[in-house]
This record gives structure tokens, C-alpha cells and sequence, in this order.
């Protein structure tokens, strides 16, 4: 059980007596054990609690409390398991009477909007306690024909709500009841289309109403039918309508797929009715990325830019937290907003990184975007603006990193609340980073530049950050600075920890850029001066730290005579440990020193040395049974 579990079944438990706990043993295990993501173990939960309202007629105000718990927290982790809204119904007008229970399928169809069956009995309810109150009831019928008046098997939604407009007399409701009717493909449409033909009828002589003539109206519902038999394909295919915790089968997935390609592609469905199928579709698809996908795609053709948002965010609140598409499509969406709806979307969008970086708190992507937009609007520039002022926001820019980078390390309470709940232990090197390029590549400021990368490579939060120190490795290569490229490359593996991989790259590019950048004179005198006795030899040394970035070159004082003849080996062991070499080298010679005077011929070392025999090392005493 999770933290969060175990915090509900505390408080469901809280302020129960001892004698309570004693005698429901049974259900206070249930409540501790309760799989939340198994139907079994959450329809036992409620069935044992229900059992409690049968048990005590007269329950105190702490059970009462603890039996509505039950139900909410059950509720405010699944609101489309509309049957568990019924039942809760049920127990509160057991335990708190009528207007309790009205209040629960109030909160019922706000949190499943798109529940018929939901809808139908909170009107139904309405009617039967409230009767005056007609506009109320009037509203929320209004209310819900947009939400599920669309629906393949919505007729007893329908149903109601003529027979409430004919009680009121309200022969003009009425009409607009069978106008709108008209038009949507209902499993009962037949019906409809005879009850407004004897509708038309009868109220053939009122003038006020714009009543459709005989033809006009058969005109409509062939329409209508056409319409009718084109998604009763798609509609008798689906078995399973209703939210549930386990998967949806393909069938019925392949089936939801194939209804939305048609809804989508035919001119005579209507967007209403588009927008249905798609909330409709939701209901079993729930946890299914793909449709949220392809949902919003369709309400950003729309248009609609709050019902894109409304969306949005309703999916990302649905959609499991490994999947991460819909998300980030969201910060996609909500980013091109900025530029028509800067007002509306900048600080939703703030939020959406806040809430994103909470969720994913190792992924430096939410900060780098906030750092990004930020520059953008707050430390933004233009061409009508002058070079100094241009050069003030740049300054102003570098400042406020710097600020924030320094109150999070000192957790101080002087920084952008925004940027710094944001910024981690984990996110900080994304901060840093954006400084240094800001204060190098905007600012051309290479003593600061410099500054910033002595101060913060001592930091344990950077110690790990491989873009930190590659971005460290190409500054040092633009300033073509030597001497820190070989401390750096000497400090690969031990203070620098970064992928070996990574250490093997570095290492192969230094090695073409030392030889690209050191003249082989130069390198020589180096060597005959002993400048790499100590520290790693870039042409010789290196080799040795590929695949092994703990090397050192200690380890080569303390193998002696082994390493030295490992580097003599030249990829043969054991043979020709001392190879002849060239003594009177003729490289970087100037040519022209040889216009009256010919070349000398070339002398060698370690030539007697060529007819050695092979020496032949004993891998397997030296290397393997001393290791054992």
C-alpha cells in the first residue's frame, strides 16, 4: 500500500471507538488491505461498508463519517464508476435523508458529466421532490442535452424531458425538443419522428411557432435515418460503454478507432455529435493515450481554446503516468498559444511546468522550457531597441539566473518563487548550464565564463552532470587553453564521473586536437623536459584511461617494467619489447637544407635487438591465477 492509501485508511479509521473496531474486525481489514487497482478488492470494500448501514439504524457521527469516507475516496479515484455514485446516493439518504442524497448525485453529474444514466436519475429525482422548482429543473435539462443528449441510447433522457415541457405547457420547448431531436441519430428515432409529425399537427393553427411542414420534416428524419443506419454499425459493436479498472479488448478498441476515423471524416455528422462520440469513447478508454491524442487534435481544429484547455487537462489528469505524449503535446499546444494568447495561456502554462516537473522531478526539460519563455517575454528584445538597451537585458537576464542559482544553493528566500520550485538537486545543472551560456555565448564574457565554471564544478549536484562537463570541455577547446584541456582530461573518471562511453569520446577528440594544435617540436621538448613524468602524456598516456577511466598514471609507477613493456608491445605481447627506431629523424626539417647536401643516411637504436628471440609472457600465472 502506497503513502496515500494508507493516509485514507487511517482517516477512515480516525476517531472510531474500540468496541466499533472490535466488533467489524472484518472490514477494518478490508479497509487496511484495499487494492485500489483491483475491481474485486474495491467492490468488497463497498459492500462491507454498505453492511454497516444495515447493521446500525441509528449510527453515530463518527461512523456516519467513516462510511462517507469510504465512498469518497473510492469516488475521487474513480468518478466514472457511475454505479458506486447510485449507491452512495443510497447509503446518504439512509444515513442523512433526502436532500444529502440529492446533494451526492449533484456532485455526480459534475464529476461524471457525461453519465446518462447519472443524469436520468438526478432529473428524475429533481422532479419527484422539487416540482416548483421549474426553472431549476428547466437549466439543468438544458445543461445535460449538451452533455448526453447526443448519445446513441439517450431516448429515456428524451423521454423525460418531453413529458416534463408538456406538463409545463410549453408548446414552444417543445418544439425546440424535436427540432434538435430531429437531427440526432437515436436508436429511438423512428419515434421521435412520429410524435413530431402528430406534434405538427396539432399545433398546425398556432402562427407563433415555426413549425417544419409534413415534407419538411420527412425530408429531415431520411436524413437522420441514412445517419442512423451508417453508425449502427459502430454502435451494435460496442459491449462494453461503462468505465472499468481493467483493460479494454482490442475488439473494442479497433471498433472506438474505426467510429471516430468515420465521425471525424463525414460531413453529415455534426460537431455536437463528433464531440459526443468522443466523450463517449472515454468512458472505457479512459486510460488510453491514443484517443486523448487523437481528442484533442480534433478540438484544436475546432478552435475552441478553452475547450482545447478544458481537455487537455482532463486527459493529463487520466492518462497513466509512463505515458507522455499527451503531455508533452499539451506544453507544445499551450507554447504556440503564447503567441495570440499571452495573457490567457503565460501563466497556465508556468503552472503546467510547475506541476510536470513535480511529477517527473529527474527531467530538467520543464526548467529549461520555463528559463526559455521567461528570457522571452520578461528578458526579450527587439530590432527597434538599441544596442545598449538590448545589451541591459541580456545583463538583466544573467543576473536573475545567477541570483536564483545562488539562492538555491544558499536556500535562501531571495529568488523567483516560479524558477525555484522548479529547480532540484537533480534540475540545478540545467540552471548552471543556461548561466554559463548566457554569460559566454550572449555576453562574450570569457574571464566570467571561466569564473563560473571554477566555482560551480565544485558542486556535489554537478559531479554527475555529463552536459555540465561537456559544455565545460568545448569552452576550454574555443579558448584552445592546453594545460586545462590536460587537467581535465587527467581528472575523466575520478573527479569527473560521467558515462565511460562518453570519457572514450573525449578522450579520441583530444587526441586529434592536441596533435591538430601542438607542433611535434614542441611536444618533444616537452617530453625531454619531463612536463609528463607526473601528469597523463596525450599521445602515449591516454590509451590507457579508454574503457578504464580509474587509470592513472601512478598505476604505471607501480607496475614498473610490466606497463612499460605493454606500451612497447604495439598490439604484439611479447615480442620485440625494444624495437628499432630512427635516431636522426628527418621530420619538420626544412627541405631546403638539403639543396647543396644530401640526407644522412639514417641511424637506429636497438638495432641489434631485431634477432632477439620472442619473448612470450605467461597470461594466464600473471594475470589470471594471481587475481584468483
Amino acid at each position: 500500500m502506497n503513502n496515500k492509501a494508507e493516509a485514507e485508511s487511517s482517516d477512515v479509521l480516525k476517531g472510531l471507538e474500540v468496541g466499533f473496531l472490535k466488533d467489524n474486525n472484518e472490514w477494518v481489514k478490508i479497509v487496511k488491505g484495499v487494492n485500489w487497482e483491483d475491481t474485486a478488492s474495491l467492490d468488497s470494500l463497498i459492500k462491507s461498508t454498505e453492511q454497516l448501514v444495515l447493521k446500525y439504524i441509528n449510527p453515530n457521527q463518527t461512523i456516519k463519517r467513516s462510511i462517507q469516507k469510504v465512498f469518497e475516496n473510492a469516488l475521487g479515484r474513480y468518478p466514472l464508476l457511475f454505479g458506486y455514485w447510485k449507491r452512495f446516493t443510497a447509503v446518504q439518504y439512509q444515513l442523512h435523508g433526502l436532500n444529502r442524497s440529492i446533494d451526492v448525485l449533484s456532485r455526480a453529474v459534475d464529476a461524471f458529466p457525461h453519465s446518462l444514466e447519472l443524469w436520468c436519475d438526478y432529473l428524475n429525482v429533481l422532479i419527484a421532490n422539487n416540482p416548483n422548482e421549474v426553472d431549476k429543473i428547466r437549466i439543468n435539462f438544458q445543461i445535460s442535452k449538451d452533455l448526453v443528449g447526443n448519445q446513441f441510447f439517450s431516448h429515456p433522457f428524451w423521454d423525460r424531458y418531453i413529458e416534463f415541457e408538456e406538463k409545463q405547457a410549453r408548446p414552444d420547448n417543445l418544439l425546440a425538443i424535436y427540432k434538435t431531436l430531429s437531427h440526432i441519430p437515436l436508436h429511438q428515432y423512428s419515434r421521435y419522428y412520429t410524435a413530431y409529425k402528430s406534434f405538427a399537427h396539432e399545433n398546425a393553427s398556432q402562427a407563433d411557432l415555426e413549425i417544419d411542414t409534413e415534407d419538411e420534416i420527412d425530408r429531415i428524419f431520411a436524413t437522420t435515418q441514412s445517419l442512423v443506419n451508417s453508425v449502427w454499425k459502430f454502435e451494435s459493436q460496442i459491449s462494453q460503454s461503462y468505465f472499468n479498472l481493467g483493460p479494454v479488448p482490442q475488439k473494442e478498441l479497433d471498433n472506438w478507432n474505426n467510429y471516430l476515423t468515420f465521425a471525424v471524416e463525414s460531413e453529415l455528422v455534426s460537431a455536437s455529435l463528433k464531440k459526443s462520440i468522443f466523450e463517449r469513447c472515454l468512458i472505457p478508454c479512459q486510460y488510453y493515450e491514443h484517443f486523448w491524442l487523437r481528442y484533442t487534435s480534433w478540438m484544436e481544429s475546432a478552435g475552441d481554446f478553452e475547450g482545447v484547455l478544458e481537455t487537455y487537462q482532463k486527459g493529463i489528469s487520466a492518462v497513466p503516468l509512463n505515458l507522455r505524449k499527451l503531455r508533452q503535446k499539451y506544453l507544445e499546444f499551450l507554447k504556440l498559444s503564447l503567441r495570440k494568447n499571452k495573457d490567457r495561456t503565460l501563466e497556465t502554462y508556468f503552472q503546467t511546468l510547475d506541476e510536470f516537473s513535480r511529477i517527473y522531478p529527474q527531467d530538467g526539460t520543464f526548467l529549461r522550457e520555463f528559463v526559455a519563455v521567461l528570457k522571452r517575454f520578461e528578458f526579450g528584445s527587439s530590432l527597434s531597441q538599441t544596442d545598449q538597451e538590448i545589451l541591459r537585458q541580456q545583463r538583466s537576464f544573467v543576473a536573475y539566473l545567477e541570483k536564483n542559482i545562488r539562492a538555491f544553493i544558499r536556500k535562501a528566500q531571495d529568488g523567483d518563487v516560479r524558477l525555484q520550485n522548479l529547480i532540484s538537486n537533480t534540475t540545478l545543472p540545467v540552471l548552471v548550464i543556461e548561466l554559463i551560456k548566457a554569460t559566454y555565448y550572449n555576453m562574450k564574457n570569457t574571464t566570467q565564463t571561466r569564473a563560473l565554471f571554477s566555482e560551480f564544478e565544485k558542486l556535489p549536484q554537478l559531479k554527475f552532470a555529463t552536459s555540465f562537463w561537456l559544455l565545460y570541455y568545448k569552452f576550454l577547446k574555443a579558448t584552445i587553453d592546453l594545460n586545462g584541456l590536460e587537467s581535465f582530461v587527467n581528472r575523466l573518471g575520478t573527479e569527473i564521473q560521467i558515462p565511460v562511453l562518453i570519457i572514450n569520446d573525449i578522450i579520441s577528440d583530444f587526441k586529434s586536437f592536441f596533435i591538430t594544435n601542438v607542433q611535434l617540436s614542441a611536444y618533444e621538448q616537452e617530453v625531454f623536459e619531463g612536463r609528463y613524468n607526473a601528469g597523463l602524456d596525450p599521445l602515449v598516456d591516454l590509451d590507457y584511461k579508454v574503457n578504464n577511466p580509474l587509470w592513472t598514471k601512478e598505476q604505471t609507477a607501480k607496475g614498473g617494467n610490466r606497463l612499460r613493456k605493454e606500451k612497447k608491445d604495439n598490439g604484439h605481447p611479447g615480442l620485440y619489447f625494444e624495437k628499432p627506431t630512427v635516431s636522426n629523424t628527418l621530420i619538420e626539417n626544412h627541405s631546403k637544407t638539403f639543396a647543396n647536401n644530401p640526407p644522412p643516411l639514417p641511424t637506429f637504436k636497438n638495432l641489434e635487438k631485431v634477432n632477439k628471440s620472442a619473448l612470450h609472457r605467461d597470461y594466464l600465472t600473471t594475470d589470471y591465477l594471481q587475481s584468483v
